[in-house]
């Protein structure tokens, strides 16, 4: 039997290919084994991109990023025309799937085809100039009523772009792990010094002060911080930064830790956001310790949370007393996992993605 001719689709990051493996990098591959995808994704011109060991076939298209093409009427018009050039073939693709509102405006009014907004950031949050902020936003309100389908990741989000569309319009498609059990739940165990570790990007939402204060008050413990380092590192010796890791290498590299921690400040951005990181924590079977916001709540069984740094070094002490225990099972931790595999994830996407084409 002849086989089946793939519908074609469009997958514009916000992101480069090469970042943090995550939602992006994991929807893309995972869409590519129903459809016929193609990445769009940004990268800077004249700076070496990051470097990734992460092996994928899906089909790439680099979109060049400028430098002061934002701020610079003449560099941002050039720009512009490049990306119209790149993405002249739109009208080919049955689906453009868009993560980042701002590549809205190269599809023009005349496209046929299904647009698709992932929406799984607060986007202008996350920009300081004033006129920026503005015109991401415009961009993203136009977006949301423009698009056929439109999904949230978390119920943060979601309020907020059914209130731009004005009814209830998106879906939340939580993120998820992709990470199996292969380790058991470590067992509590009380020693003279403990390792706790970080994984993520570590940027202006990163609580340093919390880390190196609880250290000074703490000698029996270490931080370890994997991921990229986007603010001025904080020089401390209880503080140490590992870098970046392939995904498939990050169970072997916290084997060894005590616990987990994700010490935001929790601000517009945060408070969105359905971290990746917590589920993958609780698929390495570790004591996992975060700052708490509504959007966490769901995480509850398995997470210490802490609002404030008198209730982090209470909890801290606690815990250096008590071996460092998890709040969950290996019975719990499999439920939870199996509940929220990134498998789960795309069915709930591509059922409604083909429920628009049935439509």
């Amino acid at each position: 039997m002849p086989s089946t001719v793939k519908e074609k689709m469009l997958y514009i990051m916000g992101i480069d290919w090469n970042w943090i493996y995550q939602r992006p990098q994991i929807l893309a591959e995972k869409l590519d084994r129903d459809y016929d995808v193609t990445v769009a994704f940004p990268r800077k011109i004249f700076i070496c991109p990051p470097v990734s060991e992460h092996k994928t076939s899906v089909k790439k298209r680099w979109l060049p990023v400028l430098p002061l093409q934002e701020k610079n009427r003449f560099i941002g018009k050039i720009s512009q025309w490049i990306y119209r050039k790149l993405l002249w073939d739109y009208q080919e693709y049955k689906y453009i799937y868009i993560g980042y509102p701002a590549y809205a405006c190269y599809i023009p009014p005349d496209y046929k085809g299904c647009i698709i907004y992932d929406c799984i950031d607060n986007h202008q949050a996350m920009l300081t100039a004033p006129e920026r902020m503005e015109k991401v936003a415009e961009q993203e309100r136009n977006l949301i009523r423009r698009c056929q389908l439109l999904f949230a990741s978390s119920n943060e989000l979601r309020k907020k772009v059914n209130l731009i569309a004005g009814y209830d319009k998106a879906v939340l498609v939580r993120n998820g792990v992709s990470i199996s059990a292969s380790v058991p739940v470590k067992p509590c165990e009380i020693r003279d010094a403990y390792e706790i570790g970080y994984i993520g990007t570590v940027a202006e939402w990163f609580d340093y002060r919390l880390l190196s204060d609880s250290a000074e008050e703490n000698d029996h413990i270490q931080y370890h911080l994997i991921g990229p380092v986007l603010t001025i590192p904080v020089k401390n010796t209880s503080i140490f930064y590992e870098g970046v890791l392939a995904h498939d290498r990050l169970a072997a590299a916290v084997e060894n830790y005590d616990c987990l921690i994700m010490p935001f400040l929790v601000n517009e951005i945060v408070s969105a956001v359905d971290p990746v990181k917590l589920y993958e924590y609780i698929s390495f079977g570790k004591c996992i310790i975060s700052v708490y916001y509504q959007e966490l709540e769901h995480f509850r069984d398995f997470v210490y949370f802490y609002r404030t740094k008198k209730e982090y070094l209470e909890l801290l002490d606690n815990l250096c007393q008590t071996g460092f225990p998890t709040k969950y099972n290996e019975e719990q931790r499999a439920e939870f996992l199996a509940s929220n595999d990134w498998k789960e994830r795309y069915h709930t996407l591509k059922n409604h993605i083909q429920g628009w084409r049935k439509g």
